[in-house]
């Protein structure tokens, strides 16, 4: 468990990752203005502008006078809508991610493929295409929706190992769909019927296991898999999202040095809507934060090469997010940031605990002021007996979110995503193109768009 203040941490996270930057040699900048740019495509997972609202107070000294600044503020372009190809008003992040990499609306679980289950090409298929270098960085498996619709054709999202095989094989003779690839999966990579491993490692991928081993790796391909499934929350070790967005850049510019090709880069704050879904604030802000400081990396790396376009969205927002409940007119940003872990973290320890631990185990990791009525509701969870795996954690997850909310004032109307319209951010050549609001398949199509201009 992380020491108590860990939004302090990020500052000094951005210092290091700034010097460090510094310190490498970057490319140098040849692009003319006839030339296409670099694009940065950055995705907050769930993040509506609800959450970026969260993050801000959250940095921000109550009666101070003013707001602390964010990374977001000067970036703001416009708004997007997010329905998908179905008879909803509510996307999943499989149709919307389509719809963001290929700019198609499709249905709900659908990647990368349309309406009809056809596969549609991508934007990073359309830069493989002509040459540019490709990449994804995220914080959840790399099989996930997002990042395997802008890679993958799969007629559901649940088809995890097929997406594996997917990424694996290659699409051409000594060439992958993508040259840099990092995030959790490792388990969908090496399992019991395929372990794809030494024989990518034996064609030229070079294999990472830990984010450490980046340091050591100077060309590409690269895929790093560093969690069996998704990476921990932020809140609970050390965020990752903004060193391996650093060495993607790296890794990706070293490449365009020797091709004179751009690349096309996607990144993805992909547990902000994990937090969502648990309706989990602190966790929420916390992976808010660490999206923030992969966008620092992204900006700063924009500034030496200005002919990079950055565009940061969301998919969709998750768990109805509001500031302020109970007919209270308050949110208590302070007691949400006292919050020392996640409520994945806090209900797994629950289940290996009986009731007479719970309050030793608990205070240190809620650091709210419990009343003894409060302390007797965990206490009193049952779990039901045909409750199995991840669902076990539920019952006391449940009680959790109730009385965090009733201490921090936050609210939630649902463990789903909805229907609300998502920020667009936008800075670099073309990002005039987004400004106002669009439809989701605007974002993606104007994209496709800037790479066909090359």
């Amino acid at each position: 468990m992380r020491a108590p203040s860990n939004l302090f941490k990020y500052a000094l996270i951005a210092t290091s990752i700034s010097l460090v930057s510094g310190c490498q040699p970057q490319p140098q900048a040849t692009a003319t203005a006839a030339e296409a740019p670099n694009i940065i495509f950055m995705v907050g997972d769930g993040m509506g502008f609800e959450f970026i609202s969260a993050y801000r107070y959250a940095h921000s000294q109550l009666g101070a006078g003013a707001l602390t600044p964010t990374v977001f503020d000067d970036l703001l372009v416009g708004a997007a809508t997010t329905y998908p190809d179905d008879a909803t008003w509510v996307t999943d992040s499989a149709a919307a991610a389509t719809a963001l990499a290929a700019g198609v609306k499709s249905y709900n679980g659908a990647i990368g493929v349309n309406a009809q289950q056809q596969p549609i090409t991508t934007l990073m298929e359309l830069a493989k295409q002509q040459g540019w270098g490709t990449g994804a960085v995220v914080s959840v498996q790399v099989t996930h929706a997002t990042p395997a619709a802008f890679f993958t054709h799969h007629p559901s999202r649940r088809m995890y190992d097929e997406i594996a095989d997917s990424y694996a094989q290659q699409v051409s003779a000594g060439q992958w769909s993508f040259d840099v690839l990092l995030g959790g999966g490792y388990s969908h990579f090496d399992r019991d019927d395929k372990n794809w491993l030494p024989e990518l490692s034996a064609q030229g991928m070079q294999i990472a296991t830990s984010v450490e081993q980046l340091d050591s790796l100077e060309k590409t391909p690269v895929l790093g898999l560093f969690a069996p499934l998704a990476l921990p929350h932020s809140i609970d070790a050390e965020p990752q999202l903004a060193t391996m967005t650093e060495h993607a850049l790296r890794l990706l510019s070293k490449q365009q040095q020797s091709t004179g090709k751009p690349f096309a880069l996607m990144v993805e704050g992909s547990l902000i809507d994990w937090c969502g879904h648990a309706n989990d604030i602190a966790c929420a802000v916390h992976e808010m934060a660490d999206f923030a400081q992969a966008i620092e990396v992204v900006l700063n790396y924009q500034r030496q090469q200005p002919n990079t376009l950055v565009v940061i969205t969301a998919d969709h927002s998750t768990g109805g997010l509001t500031l302020g409940q109970g007919g209270e007119y308050a949110w208590h940003s302070d007691k949400v940031m006292a919050i020392k872990g996640s409520l994945e973290v806090m209900t797994r320890g629950l289940l290996e605990r009986q009731p007479n631990e719970f309050r030793d185990y608990l205070s240190p990791l809620l650091n709210l002021p419990l009343n003894d009525a409060q302390w007797q509701r965990i206490e009193s969870v049952q779990v039901p007996a045909e409750l199995t795996g991840r669902a076990r954690q539920a019952p006391f997850a449940g009680v959790l979110v109730e009385i965090i909310s009733e201490h921090t004032r936050t609210g939630w109307t649902t463990t789903g995503h909805t229907a609300v319209d998502v920020p667009v951010l936008a800075i670099g050549p073309g990002a005039e193109k987004f400004r106002g609001y669009q439809d989701n398949t605007e974002i993606g199509q104007r994209l496709m768009e800037l790479i066909q201009q090359q």
